[in-house]
């Protein structure tokens, strides 16, 4: 079947945390690359930890592993700081409006599925995303989180008409996004992987930015790296 929509995740693929606002919470500069770098890092360790049956690591796992690389002082206390809302959310990855806009204008159907407290609807607000995508799924307001396939499934209800083998999901975790959306039935499963962390996924790109001619198999999954 062809593909009719594309849900994504939001965090690491369409938006990161603001730098200068963290960095004013924190009392500290962060650089843009620096940042950019740092979450793929921790997204890649975190979700491996969880492929591998380590379920007990949480988000502030994450969060420490993150500040640790950025080189915070005290990282593990720097994480319980730094929440979802509040704008901290708010930073949009470069080309994605664009890559959203291509993939729009081949027809398909765009919205997201996004772990979060709540506060990922407004974070897309203020990023200048939001008009993008139909719907917006926040596991806080549904009480499923991925990788569980019921978040996925109400994502393919929301679309209506649409099933699962006519979806595509795109995220930043190999466990999270790629595996739970597999898991749900859904027909293709891609990982933004900018920093090529991940080589052994037949379906990733650097960014969404390259995502609709990758949907139209007109480049490989290692261009681009």
């Amino acid at each position: 079947m062809a593909v009719k929509a594309v849900l994504f995740d939001a965090g690491g693929t369409l938006v990161l945390q603001h730098p200068d606002l963290m960095g004013r919470v924190l009392g500290v500069e962060l650089e843009p690359d620096a940042c950019f770098e740092a979450h793929y890092l921790a997204m890649d360790g975190y979700s491996r930890l969880w492929s591998g049956g380590e379920r007990r690591y949480g988000w502030e796992w994450w969060l420490e592993h993150y500040f640790t690389t950025l080189g915070v002082p005290s990282p593990a206390e720097a994480g319980p700081r730094i929440r979802f809302g509040h704008g901290m959310w708010s930073f949009p990855l470069p080309g994605v409006e664009a890559g959203v806009r291509r993939i729009l204008d081949r027809g398909l159907r765009c919205a997201v599925i996004s772990n979060s407290d709540g506060s990922i609807r407004d974070s897309l607000e203020e990023a200048g995303l939001s008009h993008l995508f139909e719907f917006v799924i926040d596991s806080a307001e549904v009480g499923f989180k991925k990788p569980d396939p019921e978040i996925f499934a109400l994502g393919v209800e929301q679309l209506g008409g649409v099933s699962p083998q006519e979806v595509a999901y795109v995220g930043d975790s190999v466990f999270h996004d790629v595996a739970g959306a597999r898991r749900a039935g859904y027909a293709q499963a891609w990982l933004v992987d900018p920093l090529g962390l991940n080589l052994d996924q037949t379906r990733r790109v650097p960014s969404v930015a390259e995502l609709a001619e990758a949907l139209d198999g007109r480049r490989t999954p290692d261009s681009g790296f």
